[in-house]
């Protein structure tokens, strides 16, 4: 893939809307190409701005993400602004409508989230507020590992970091509704990424979007800004937050998987 083809793909890729295999082959040119990488940590960054504003709309009429792209899709005179402008223009424009306007004031949303993922969300957001600490640093996924079921008794296989812009920076101990789990970060472009293993929450899992890739079915969600990619192993449920997209977690635990095979 070419640049000019990421500049065509990009927003579709942000959205979540590319499939697997087209998905992977943007992540692999961003890896290797910074201004296309830059590009996208721009218009990540214009899209959390925009996720702020809405935020800061009453609770009873809160638009999400997601919402906010279907109304702008069957608006006419929005869809207008959309055509006319350049795409960080359109978002910009965007943000200073529902702060101004009031966009929310005008449509009643109803965000319906699953409480496993509010829950991990939550927890990793509590962790950034923090200064992310960790209780145990180290770069090796065996003495991660060792280390995790000697605080928690729980048997974590951690995906291995592959690739320059990966690394495993270590864990903690945490628990999820009282319940003991192993909290394991990550970096990707020097953006966190916590892996949270926990016992049962299987039923959880299934009120989630269901997807499968290479061979292995992931369960995903979106919650204020964050990205939830969720899978089963052995007697754990695994579940993956952060601001990178579903597919570039996905595709992080594709090429784990790979190195491990």
């Amino acid at each position: 893939m070419i640049c000019s083809e990421v500049r065509e793909y990009l927003f579709a890729f942000l959205d979540n809307e590319l499939d697997a295999p087209l998905s992977i082959e943007l992540q692999l040119h961003l890896e290797h190409c910074p201004i296309c990488a830059r590009e996208v940590e721009i218009e990540r960054t214009i899209r959390e701005q925009l996720a702020c504003v809405l935020e800061a709309q009453s609770p009873e009429k809160q638009l999400d993400m997601p919402t906010l792209k279907r109304i702008i899709r069957r608006d006419e005179a929005l869809g207008f602004l959309r055509r006319s402008l350049s795409r960080r223009a359109f978002w910009a424009a965007c943000a200073a409508a529902v702060f101004v306007v009031g966009l929310g004031a005008y449509l009643t949303v109803q965000t319906d989230r699953h409480k496993f993922v509010d829950l991990v969300v939550s927890d990793f957001t509590h962790f950034l507020k923090e200064g992310q600490p960790i209780q145990f640093v180290s770069s090796d996924g065996q003495a991660i590992s060792d280390w995790l079921l000697r605080k928690t008794a729980l048997e974590v296989v951690l995906p291995r970091a592959k690739g320059p812009y990966c690394r495993l920076v270590g864990a903690r101990k945490c628990e999820i509704e009282g319940q003991v789990a192993a909290f394991i970060v990550y970096e990707m472009r020097g953006i966190p990424i916590s892996l949270v293993a926990i016992a049962g929450r299987n039923n959880e899992l299934e009120e989630m979007k269901q997807i499968e890739h290479n061979g292995q079915i992931h369960w995903v969600d979106n919650c204020g800004g964050f990205s939830v990619v969720a899978y089963r192993q052995d007697n754990l449920v695994y579940a993956m937050v952060s601001k990178l997209s579903q597919q570039e977690l996905i595709h992080f635990l594709s090429e784990a998987d790979n190195e491990s095979n």
